[in-house]
């Protein structure tokens, strides 16, 4: 398709996000046209009145578009409470297989440590003697299974645990 005019490409971008509105993602099991309208959706106008053509010769039997409204609206929430409970699911699975490969590194109540900088690992984002670790912190409690919450040294508490992944200690 792009090999005819490569410097056109952008004409054919409405096609790719119509493709994406429509297309079932697998993490949910349903479309995000779906979860906006409630239901499936329709062919561009233009192929839609051949579509209605066949089924009003198909099925002659007259149709209440209320009911059907109605029916639809039911189906949305149906439909978004499934995804939603998919999501969750998802989220489990992933946070689970995340536990699973994290290292078993555990830290006592004031013990020091480092944080890693994650928002400047990338490259071009820090300079090439810069700190990757901040610190230090004094580990306060734990705030769940894999994860702490810090006091930096001027006796500020962080507002969100940071994942044991990310501390190391201080003295080691």
């Amino acid at each position: 398709m792009l090999g005819d005019n490569k410097r056109e490409w952008d004409s054919k971008l409405y096609l790719a996000v119509w493709v994406d509105r429509v297309t079932i993602k697998k993490s949910i099991g349903f479309s995000a046209y779906q979860l906006v309208y409630g239901k499936e959706a329709r062919l561009p106008l233009n192929n839609l009145h051949l579509v209605y053509k066949f089924v009003s010769e198909r099925y002659l039997e007259e149709v209440n578009f209320m009911e059907n409204g109605l029916v639809q609206l039911a189906e949305l929430d149906e439909y978004r409470r499934e995804a939603q409970e998919q999501n969750i699911q998802r989220q489990k699975m992933v946070k689970a297989l995340h536990d699973k490969k994290a290292c078993d590194i555990t830290f006592k109540k004031g013990e020091w440590v480092l944080k890693w900088n994650s928002k400047d690992q990338d490259k071009g984002k820090h300079e090439k003697f810069e700190a990757l670790w901040l610190g230090p912190y004094i580990v306060i409690n734990k705030g769940g299974e894999n994860s702490y919450f810090l006091q930096n040294t001027d006796g500020e508490i962080q507002e969100f645990p940071v994942h044991a992944q990310y501390l190391k200690h201080l003295f080691s």
